[in-house]
């Protein structure tokens, strides 16, 4: 029996990685967007467009709700304490928001990257099994 290896498009799999990281925030474990990630490259089957998915579902999935939080919460006070500690000018408080969309982003995307590579990796070791 042959199972069909299809790849997803990119706007399926775009709404499904970003709900998906959005999720897995909410648990409080940000290291398991990575997993997002990950489905997104099995998924999507082709590196490059998974890396890409991945980055944008990320990014989006983490920095709309730090925007949205950040009209209903005094996150600019922390992120200028963090400035503060760490030595630069408090007129740099999109940098933590910033540092922390982008850690996001690549942690999904680089998660989507490895499961392209390795739903090919799967697929060329069991053609080469009889």
């Amino acid at each position: 029996m042959e199972v069909v290896t299809r790849a997803h498009p990119w706007y399926t799999v775009l709404p499904l990685t970003t709900i998906l990281v959005y999720l897995l925030t909410l648990t409080g474990f940000w290291q398991l967007i990575f997993g997002a990630g990950l489905l997104a490259g099995i998924l999507m089957k082709r590196p490059l467009a998974s890396f890409m998915v991945g980055l944008l579902g990320g990014s989006v999935a983490w920095g709309l709700p730090l925007v949205i939080a950040s009209r209903y919460y005094p996150l600019e006070d922390v992120a200028t304490l963090l400035l503060d500690i760490i030595g630069l000018p408090s007129s740099l408080t999109f940098l933590p928001y910033a540092g922390t969309v982008i850690i996001a982003a690549i942690t999904t995307a680089l998660g989507a990257l490895l499961g392209a590579y390795v739903y090919t990796l799967v697929e060329e070791i069991r053609m080469e099994i009889p």
